[in-house]
């Protein structure tokens, strides 16, 4: 993944279509002038957040956020600033950050075999001389691997060499679960080689896109002058490098299309791929760890053979520049503080942020990524009690059984397939906090003189780890995400749900707060992430993770038309000013907002029970709805709006409280809305 789509993580997250998370903003940054009550996260709702001269029933966001997003500034160095995410990142960055500055010094504790490993890639992090100097070397190295490209055989050479270092060029391959046997991994091939986050910003013709395409051809050519191009030379191959990414993005699947996971299943073999795309050398590329791989996921036929043409049309000279763009672009952080400099004034187009973060957030961000389960440890030993644990899965279990309750009660679904459903809710494998063993990194060689040869390093590792995973059985037990990350997700060819010790912080979650709050916020998280189980995309797999009709005719008929309910609903929405929500695209991401809602309720109200009286004025019920609403209070900076609106499988969080909420009665109950109100129309849309 590059730099540039790292800037849009909610977005490239979900772009494969095999999970699905909450997904947080990006990652934020407390402004000093914005200090967080502790009274406040404990409560887990903020009761002076509320704008009381709004209407609950007519903007629930506006009424539970308003006074918050009024005073809270969004921090110079960020996109976007939320009451829950942006909170609970910061606090845990600041605990990360003591905990790798102690690593840096050497201070270290039994049990944390990797401990030295972190300390020392995160002092070559921080060491920005040190950076430049290495990053010149590996760069200089770099080139002469490009320029010694004289025929295809070369180029496939090259480009396994770059996605095992962590390049994005012309395609990515990997591991993945055989969608109709999920026992079993095997390789996948897919789209990739973009520059910008996706195919769309290459091929929209409204004049915001070509605007930006404009700003993307000089970044590529000031990038390419940086790397020791004449400005010349530079203009001419940044041009070269926007025809094929263009080539490229042409031939890519839309993320609508790749939402149906039976669009993205081609089992060929390698005889298959070589039909496809028989220009690519693969026997160049297939060697050392992927020498015996055979059966293969080729996910988008089309694009392949689309690179074929590329490979027909384009010339060597060409694609050497296209090379050296990714090769400057995807570890510009690693080359030194010009690289850094130029990649994120183009950023700026994309998200707004004025500067960058502080470097020991960058550093951070770095470390994780590269020895996550590793700096993991310590933070879980401090930031995650064994009894917090012990709560969120107690907690997890009352969503599902909410949703077991749910699926006795549905209508539309017949006996069958809704057996099946019960099924596959009790076959869901829940993890929480963090693995049950940790992953070690003792083959992975760190030290403190170059930070990018230690980037590489952890690069390389995790490729050969992934690709051993190739011709094996799944592994159950395996996280897709860092303990400390501030998100969760469910994988529906594991039919599981993962809850990172990162997010079940206050205000979402806290030992402290009132059940009310938590089922509010955090419950409707782990009710969202169930709810994608079931949702158009989660639907076509079966309890073991097999891409498998298990619906009746009559059932998924029914669904559709529930479903049906739901686009048209968010399509009427606008994202910002006059562009709508799509509604195809935020389906699923919909579907999960509105049973996660309504599980979240129906679980607090069987756990806990509605108590009489009230807290600072407000019910019980009317506090769950509050803790749910205050959780996505959020600011966000007009291009980022712009970026999000285009590629963002998520509606923006006004929507997502407002949206949900409306099509829940018990809300209009709650706060007494009469019917026709905007949060109690006449006509509400229900999925579970």
């Amino acid at each position: 993944m590059t730099p540039l789509a790292r800037l849009l993580p909610l977005v490239l997250a979900v772009a494969a279509c095999r999970s699905a998370s909450v997904v947080a903003p990006p990652p934020q940054t407390k402004p000093a002038s914005v200090p967080v009550a502790n009274d406040a996260l404990d409560l887990g709702f903020d009761p002076t957040a509320i704008d009381v001269a709004a209407s609950p029933c007519q903007d629930f966001y506006q009424f539970a956020c308003g006074a918050w997003l009024a005073r809270t500034p969004i921090p110079r160095d960020r996109s976007s600033w939320s009451r829950s995410f942006s909170v609970i990142l910061e606090r845990n960055q600041n605990l990360l950050h003591t905990i790798l500055d102690a690593y840096a010094a050497g201070h270290v504790n039994l049990g944390e075999p990797d401990a030295h490993r972190v300390g020392d890639f995160y002092a070559s992090c921080m060491d920005e001389e040190a950076v430049a100097r290495a990053g010149q070397e590996a760069l200089t190295a770099w080139l002469a691997r490009i320029q010694a490209v004289s025929s295809l055989d070369d180029l496939a050479t090259l480009a396994r060499w770059m996605h095992d270092s962590g390049f994005n060029v012309f395609f990515t391959f990997g591991p993945d679960q055989d969608f109709r046997d999920a026992t079993r991994m095997i390789g996948e091939a897919d789209q990739g080689g973009l520059g910008l986050p996706d195919r769309d910003y290459y091929l929209k013709q409204d004049p915001s896109s070509k605007k930006l395409r404009d700003a993307y051809r000089a970044h590529v050519a000031r990038m390419l002058v940086l790397a020791g191009e004449s400005e010349a030379t530079a203009a001419v191959n940044a041009e070269a490098v926007m025809d094929i990414e263009t080539r490229l993005a042409q031939a890519s699947m839309s993320l609508v299309m790749r939402r149906d996971p039976r669009n993205v299943y081609h089992l060929l073999d390698r005889v298959g791929l070589d039909n496809v795309a028989p220009r690519f050398p693969w026997a160049r590329y297939f060697v050392g760890d992927l020498t015996n791989v055979t059966v293969i996921n080729v996910a988008v036929p089309d694009f392949f053979a689309g690179l074929n043409r590329v490979l027909v049309d384009v010339s060597l000279a060409k694609l050497r520049a296209y090379l050296l763009w990714h090769a400057v672009s995807d570890h510009a952080m690693a080359l030194g503080p010009r690289f850094v400099d130029e990649s994120f004034a183009f950023s700026r187009l994309l998200t707004g942020a004025e500067v960058l973060l502080p470097r020991w957030k960058r550093c951070e961000e770095a470390a994780d990524g590269a020895l996550g389960e590793a700096l993991a440890q310590p933070f879980v030993k401090q930031a995650f009690s064994a009894d917090s644990k012990q709560r969120a899965l107690t907690m997890v279990r009352a969503i599902e059984e909410a949703f077991a309750r749910d699926l006795k009660d549905i209508s539309w679904m017949d006996a069958p397939t809704r057996a099946a459903a019960q099924d596959k809710l009790h076959a869901i494998y829940d993890k929480i906090g963090y693995p049950q063993t940790w992953r070690r990194y003792d083959e992975v060689a760190i030290d403190r003189t170059s930070y990018i040869d230690n980037v590489l390093a952890a690069t390389a590792f995790e490729s050969a780890r992934q690709h051993a995973k190739i011709g094996k059985a799944v592994d159950k037990k395996e996280w897709s995400m860092t303990p400390v990350t501030v998100n969760a997700y469910y994988n529906p060819q594991l039919n599981e749900m993962v809850f990172p010790a990162g997010i079940l912080q206050a205000p979402f979650f806290a030992l402290a707060a009132p059940a009310a709050a938590n089922y509010g916020a955090i419950g409707m998280v782990m009710g969202h992430e169930l709810t994608h189980g079931f949702d158009d995309t989660g639907r076509k797999f079966d309890k073991d993770g097999n891409l498998r009709d298990w619906w009746t005719a009559e059932s998924a008929r029914a669904y559709e038309a529930k479903t049906a309910c739901v686009v048209r609903q968010y399509s009427s929405y606008h994202a910002y000013d006059d562009v709508p929500v799509n509604g195809s695209l935020t389906l699923g991401e919909n579907i999960a907002d509105l049973g996660g809602a309504a599980l979240a309720l129906d679980a607090f109200r069987h756990r806990e029970g509605a108590h009489a009286g009230s807290v600072a004025g407000y019910t019980d019920e009317q506090r769950f709805f509050l803790g749910l609403a205050q959780a996505w209070c959020t600011n966000r900076r007009p291009e980022l709006d712009r970026s999000l609106a285009l590629v963002d499988p998520h509606a923006p969080p006004r929507l997502r409280v407002n949206g949900a909420l409306s099509d829940l009665p018990d809300f209009a109950s709650a706060f007494a809305c009469k019917s026709g109100l905007a949060m109690a129309p006449a006509d509400r849309c229900t999925v579970w």
